[in-house]
């Protein structure tokens, strides 16, 4: 099985695909989590990609393209599933080449929907650890003691994306480039759009029920 999770940020891509993740025994493509940990050796990459990111500015694809690639080949003959990646139309059109190469193709693209106020709420509370990355959101999964992670015990930051300006610079890039994304996986008819408004336990429950029933018609 392949999947795909994607929707504007705040929504919970991370945290659902992490769920998704353990309980259907999925490798995980996170492309945020790569750039991340790119962006934390400081190299000259990492550098490069730091600065389109504190623009909420989208990756350029040849460097995100050539990531898929190695990794498809590692793991094609694994349960994948890609947290917000394509991003974008040519992205995109590129995956499916690359899986039709290896004789491969995707089963379900789920787009995960919130309204914009409510996005701005949540990436405006959300705090990331600053040792092993986990994620919270001081509205929905708020953590045990405040500013500090449940796992490792370290400190919560504000990631660098998630300040004002460049909020709204990411939604209009995401309307602009990710959106489109809606019409095309429709259009394969693999399409499925959950609502994401409610906690995180419900959230995960929908989109669980949404691929058990791509299984059970296998």
């Amino acid at each position: 099985m392949r999947l795909l999770l994607f929707g504007p940020p705040g929504v919970g891509k991370g945290t659902q695909a992490d769920l998704l993740a353990t309980k259907y025994n999925l490798v995980k493509f996170s492309m945020g989590d790569i750039l991340r940990e790119e962006m934390s050796l400081h190299s000259p990459l990492g550098n490069e990609l730091e600065d389109y990111v504190k623009n909420g500015n989208l990756v350029p694809d040849g460097v995100i393209l050539e990531l898929v690639k190695d990794f498809l080949l590692e793991n094609r003959d694994a349960n994948i599933l890609f947290d917000g990646f394509p991003r974008n139309l040519n992205q995109a059109l590129s995956l499916e080449q690359n899986l039709a190469q290896l004789d491969m193709s995707l089963d379900i693209a789920i787009e995960m929907h919130l309204g914009e106020d409510e996005i701005v709420k949540r990436l405006q509370n959300r705090r990331q650890c600053t040792d092993c990355g986990r994620i919270y959101n001081y509205l929905t999964n708020p953590p045990q003691k405040i500013d500090f992670c449940d796992n490792c015990g370290k400190k919560l930051i504000k990631r660098i994306d998630d300040d004002g300006a460049v909020i709204m610079r990411r939604l209009r890039v995401y309307e602009e480039e990710t959106r489109p994304l809606s019409d095309y996986y429709r259009s394969l008819s693999i399409y499925k759009q959950i609502d994401v408004s409610g906690s995180q336990e419900e959230v995960f429950k929908v989109i669980s029920s949404t691929i058990n029933g791509y299984i059970n018609k296998k």
